[in-house]
């Protein structure tokens, strides 16, 4: 296996690993953070020791679209464990400031103009946020390099059709009825066209807050390395997690699925920032317990 954060550091004198992060009990564990000067305002979470072929990636926008990178690192350090690098807006700690979807577009380009020698797939990119951060994510839907969505505890606060304008793949993970994000993701998912691959968990004990700061991101971060190892790498027990709801099985209140079965995985490949190669291997899921109209900022 190449050590990530080695090849990144070698290539990149300027990056500094901010704090290591023993977190993340997938394959490729643990994982750590660090920030880079050709990427300013963000975070990267990527394995110490990671996988030969280049890894796809996950953008990730904050919940209050806070500016604090470090803010969902348990979810974040178990996705990457996985054999993937999360890209989340903003410093560790942040500055007391707010995001916007451009911090989330800024990411994206790095990641395909080269990631400043990080092992990443430029082929294979999730955007994905929670509350107000998933509204920066529904904006990542006209982004070509961009081809996957994921909202959590999110939902779209105005412009409700776009929802059925979707074209990307995409993943919902909701708090039930005592989340203040239910009622739009819920009508989001209704909206989607039918041809779309998407998913849809509710976790009604958690409310908004959903698992981030659980050890490992709890049962939120679970379902999104899935969907990456599914998506991304073809993983059939990951998309076995998906298909027909089959999702309460592993703890959500309810789970609905549409067109996962049948759906041709992986997609991407071919285009990768420093290397040919088609993600990160095949770990089983097993191991894995107008668009400013349509997202107008709310902190939530």
């Amino acid at each position: 296996m190449k050590a990530a954060f080695a090849l990144f550091a070698a290539t990149a004198a300027s990056a500094a690993v901010v704090k290591r992060q023993n977190q993340g009990d997938g394959p490729y564990g643990p994982v750590s953070y660090t920030t880079d000067d050709t990427l300013t305002r963000h975070t990267i979470y990527a394995p110490e020791s990671g996988p030969d072929t280049p890894m796809p990636v996950l953008v990730w926008g904050n919940g209050a679209c806070s500016d604090d990178g470090t803010s969902a690192q348990n979810f974040l350090a178990q996705v990457a464990s996985y054999g993937f690098v999360a890209i989340a807006s903003g410093n560790p700690g942040g500055n007391g400031g707010s995001t916007t979807a451009d911090w989330m577009t800024e990411a994206v380009e790095w990641v395909v103009n080269g990631a400043n020698g990080l092992n990443v797939d430029s082929s294979r990119i999730m955007a994905a946020g929670y509350s107000c951060g998933g509204t920066e994510a529904y904006q990542m839907q006209d982004n070509d390099a961009v081809s996957s969505i994921g909202i959590f505890n999110s939902g779209l606060l105005g412009n409700y059709e776009f929802a059925g304008q979707i074209t990307k793949p995409i993943i919902f993970a909701l708090g039930g009825p005592n989340d203040i994000a239910y009622g739009n993701g819920e009508r989001d998912y209704a909206a989607l066209s039918s041809t779309l691959p998407a998913w849809k968990g509710n976790l009604n004990s958690v409310g908004h807050g959903g698992t981030y700061g659980e050890p490992n991101g709890g049962l939120f971060a679970e379902a999104a390395a899935n969907w990456m190892l599914w998506l991304y790498q073809g993983d059939a027990e990951a998309g076995a997690y998906f298909a027909n709801g089959a999702g309460t099985s592993a703890g959500w209140s309810d789970a609905v699925s549409q067109n996962i079965e049948g759906f041709s995985v992986p997609i991407g490949g071919g285009s990768s920032a420093s290397a040919s190669g088609a993600g990160a291997g095949n770990q089983t899921a097993a191991a894995v317990k107008s668009q400013r109209d349509c997202t107008q900022t709310i902190r939530i």
